[in-house]
């Protein structure tokens, strides 16, 4: 059963993962949507087990770190669904927006109902 929310966007962003346990491995998100993703990887997850994704992304035209965590909540041969442990739409966002291809492009204005950005979330074990 589907229990994703909003909108699945399909893309494909290297991802560093790692475990609770000690567990670290690199992956690909290949599906992102507000409530979850879908990460191909070869790191050996349970079911219900939490995983930490680490990424780069493009906020006001400069790199910056972001970490999401995440719960798996389906697994299949190549990979596992997670449904993201916070609300995090500013960090979803920013593995969906694709900067711009001149770095003399202004930075698009915020939307009104865009959230200020937060900090990432440091998850410690």
């Amino acid at each position: 059963m589907e229990h994703r929310w909003g909108h699945r966007h399909e893309i494909s962003r290297a991802v560093h993962l790692g475990t609770r346990s000690g567990l670290a491995a690199r992956g690909r998100i290949t599906n992102v949507s507000i409530s979850g993703a879908f990460v191909v990887s070869p790191l050996p997850v349970s079911l219900f087990s939490y995983v930490e994704l680490k990424f780069t992304v493009m906020v006001h035209g400069k790199r910056a770190a972001m970490t999401l965590e995440g719960q798996v909540v389906r697994k299949e041969r190549e990979g596992f669904g997670i449904e993201w442990s916070e609300f995090a739409p500013e960090a979803v966002r920013g593995l969906v927006t694709v900067p711009p291809f001149r770095a003399t492009e202004p930075p698009q204005p915020r939307a009104e109902w865009d959230p200020a950005p937060r900090p990432p979330r440091t998850i410690h074990s």
